[in-house]
């Protein structure tokens, strides 16, 4: 009866192994000012191309990036249009108003996006005849254009309160072709932020971090003074790479699953019995078994994740170091902007009130961790609470190309760390829009209140 219901698995895999990736589409559009020429850019078409839709092995592009996260259930490619849209409004009017730039834009403007959105109003007005008559905007059949990349000739601002800052945000009352407009993302040709004052350029890892926003992924990191780093480098959606690093199977599972199921349930099982297990890397495609899951109170909305990530492969190849992941996951959660966190990683001297050392976050040879949570480690599983979780990990070796450790489950779970508070829904949490978190409001002007842009007169 094994051998028969193995073989069943088997051809099911394999036939799901062979289906078509469902698809989604990406138009990509050229935008430059009304007081700029055709020759503002620094990178051509062609460099863009590759960017987007380059599938040869190991290319770093978006496609790739997404056909890899998804192990080939979803495929994202890209079509330019053929032509530039030149606005009809200055690159003055999208900065901010003052007495050199009395058409700069005010407060509102920035909370509402008004200007933004019509510039897309009057982009795609222009694009309406001059798009190819079979071109797919709509692969998923909901009326609205699947994505939009807007490409803007040189330099974003110098912070995220501008309104030329790279963003993925939708509502415009944009039609194209019949379909309404979707999500659009803003990147710029030059420079998309900037790392003490040295301009980044567009990258693959900021074009994949923004276009998972449409797949409705949330951000995974903190800003201001929370300086807790709860994913930091160990997933896309906290911190981006040139060459975008991998995504946590959880986020994989949770964000991926209405565009292909990336990961269906079957292959992230829940263990309930103590033994020795092993895993193969999360970049490993045709595997039964991607991570694990541990959910020692299914009272509680928290649960636990355990994940082999391997800095050999080429999405991962920025990580510290190789190992085995164990994390928290809180799926009714929206990120990590807020009091408490969607998923938190294991690392050593972590808590609710520390940070300790995320690079050293995996178990295994690399970092010389191979327990976590025994009666010998001062480090543990806990809940955002700071309660202790009661499971532990020992004995982790590399086997191969799989990682094998020890699971052992215990009934002293109701010790916590002392004098760790727990997180606090009813909590404040107040940026302002330079990125910093700040006690309390002032002064009149435009915040981030709980993950939420208010103005505030």
């Amino acid at each position: 009866m094994r051998s028969l219901t193995s073989l069943i698995f088997a051809v099911i895999f394999g036939l799901a192994a062979f289906a078509e990736p469902v698809k989604m589409a990406n138009l990509v559009v050229f935008v430059r000012f009304a007081d700029e020429n055709k020759g503002h850019w620094q990178h051509d078409r062609d460099y863009y191309e590759k960017m987007f839709n380059d599938t040869t092995q190991d290319a770093n592009s978006v496609r790739n990036f997404f056909l890899d996260m998804s192990y080939g259930r979803f495929d994202w490619e890209s079509t330019f249009a053929e032509v530039e849209y030149q606005d009809s409004h200055t690159r003055g009017y999208f900065q901010p108003k003052s007495s050199t730039n009395p058409d700069g834009y005010s407060s509102l403007d920035v909370l509402f996006d008004t200007r933004f959105k019509t510039l897309i109003k009057d982009m795609c007005i222009f694009l309406e005849d001059k798009l190819p008559e079979d071109i797919e905007l709509d692969r998923n059949n909901d009326g609205e254009i699947d994505n939009i990349v807007i490409i803007i000739s040189g330099k974003s601002d110098l912070s995220a309160s501008k309104m030329l800052w790279p963003m993925n945000n939708r509502g415009a009352t944009a039609e194209l072709r019949g379909l309404k407009s979707g999500n659009f993302l803003r990147v710029f040709d030059q420079a998309n932020g900037y790392k003490s004052m040295v301009p980044q350029p567009l990258n693959t890892g900021v074009l994949c971090h923004e276009m998972m926003h449409t797949l409705n992924a949330f951000d995974l990191y903190t800003s201001g003074d929370n300086k807790l780093e709860p994913v930091n480098i160990w997933d896309l959606m906290s911190d981006n790479q040139f060459k975008p690093q991998g995504m946590t199977a959880y986020m994989r599972s949770e964000y991926g699953k209405d565009y292909g199921d990336w990961i269906p349930e079957e292959k992230i099982p829940t263990l309930t019995e103590e033994g020795t297990y092993t895993l193969p890397a999360i970049s490993t495609r045709d595997t039964e078994t991607v991570a694990y899951k541990i959910v020692p109170d299914p009272a509680k909305p928290e649960y636990f994740m355990l994940e082999y990530r391997d800095n050999s492969n080429v999405w991962d190849c920025s990580l510290p170091a190789s190992g085995l992941l164990v994390y928290r996951v809180n799926p009714s959660l929206n990120g990590n902007t807020g009091a408490n966190f969607e998923v938190y990683i294991f690392r050593p001297g972590g808590s609710t009130d520390k940070a300790g050392s995320i690079a050293k976050a995996p178990l295994g040879p690399d970092t010389k961790r191979y327990t976590f949570g025994t009666e010998n480690d001062d480090d543990y599983p806990f809940y955002s609470d700071g309660t202790r979780a009661p499971f532990s990990i020992s004995g982790v070796q590399k086997a191969g190309k799989e990682i094998s450790f020890k699971v052992k489950f215990s009934s002293t779970g109701d010790s916590g760390i002392d004098d760790l508070p727990a997180d606090n829904d009813s909590e404040k949490i107040i940026y302002n829009m330079q990125g910093i978190r700040i006690r309390e409001i002032t002064s009149p002007g435009l915040y981030i209140i709980n993950g939420k842009k208010v103005l505030v007169n």
